[in-house]
């Protein structure tokens, strides 16, 4: 493993959740932290719980080329470079396909699949100028497997790997790293108020936290240069 201390993070959909988490993670590895969301408040509240790390805050959009554009320009002013991008915001929808509209399937789409590739278009080359630096996109199961009632969401998970997949290959020999992390279900808001509206038992129990989660990411982030994790899986 080798050590994230001073290692440029960014992280996007870091106000809460499973982000917020991994930025918890990251600051305990002592790296420099650069935080994206659209709630400018609560970014500001979870960079002010990681006392004593070095953080910058951003909102942009990402589901737009200038979103991303602005984060890696605001990232690279303060910092210098990015060493690992995380890309983590993603949205879900808890409806029948035949019932979800052409906008949420949009929405859906946007955020976690769009987003990555727009990060792909503006990050990757930086990465090549820099000779380094790795992308870890956080996935689904439900991308492995498609789930009843979350079709949307699994088809742009399942897209997701396929896309990162494809230009882990297209990157490996700039020493650049795209990786992807799949956990099962996840303790998290969105799921909490699944399971409530859901008919079946909850299965809470079984799920990760998401601080497992995080530290399944700092796994990854700190495997040395010449140790490939393309595809990780978590239950």
């Amino acid at each position: 493993m080798q050590t994230l201390a001073d290692k440029v993070v960014v992280i996007t959909g870091a106000s809460r959740g499973i982000g917020a988490a991994i930025a918890a993670a990251m600051a305990r590895e002592r790296a420099k932290l650069v935080l994206c969301g659209r709630n400018k408040t609560r970014l500001k509240q979870v960079a002010k719980s990681l006392a004593g790390a070095e953080v910058v805050t951003i909102s942009a959009d990402i589901t737009r080329p200038a979103g991303m554009k602005t984060i890696a320009t605001t990232a690279v002013k303060h910092f210098g470079h990015i060493d690992i991008f995380i890309n983590n915001a993603g949205v879900g929808l808890h409806k029948p396909l035949t019932e979800t509209t052409e906008k949420e399937f949009d929405t859906i789409f946007d955020t976690n699949l769009k987003a990555v590739f727009f990060c792909f278009r503006v990050i990757l080359p930086i990465m090549r100028r820099q000779g380094f630096g790795q992308i870890i996109n956080i996935s689904s199961m439900a991308g492995k497997q498609g789930v009843p009632g979350l079709a949307a969401y699994s088809a742009s998970k399942a897209a997701m790997n396929v896309l990162s997949e494809a230009v882990a290959g297209e990157v490996r020999n700039d020493n650049i790293k795209v990786s992807v992390l799949a956990p099962a279900s996840v303790e998290t808001n969105f799921m909490s108020n699944l399971s409530k509206r859901s008919r079946t038992p909850s299965r809470a129990k079984q799920r990760l936290s998401v601080e497992e989660v995080a530290d399944a990411v700092v796994f990854m982030a700190g495997q040395n240069e010449n140790a490939w994790l393309s595809l990780a899986e978590i239950r």
